[in-house]
């Protein structure tokens, strides 16, 4: 496959630039799978943001450490 440049976008956030890689052409599949990939990580990061999401994360964390012992 020959070699085509990425496509940069750059979102503006409050707590700086989020900056994306993308191929140039991305056909309506990619597209619809990149949006549902976006909706994940953005329902992972709201997660941990939260107060729960952090305690939820401690809770694994702490069974993680029990298993491994």
């Amino acid at each position: 496959m020959p070699y085509t440049p990425a496509t940069r976008e750059t979102i503006r956030l409050d707590e700086g630039e989020a900056i994306v890689f993308l191929p140039p052409n991305l056909s309506q599949k990619s597209i619809e799978i990149l949006q549902v990939q976006l909706g994940e990580l953005a329902a992972g990061l709201r997660l941990r943001s939260s107060e729960d999401g952090q305690s939820y994360l401690r809770g694994l964390a702490g069974l993680a450490a029990h298993i491994a012992n």
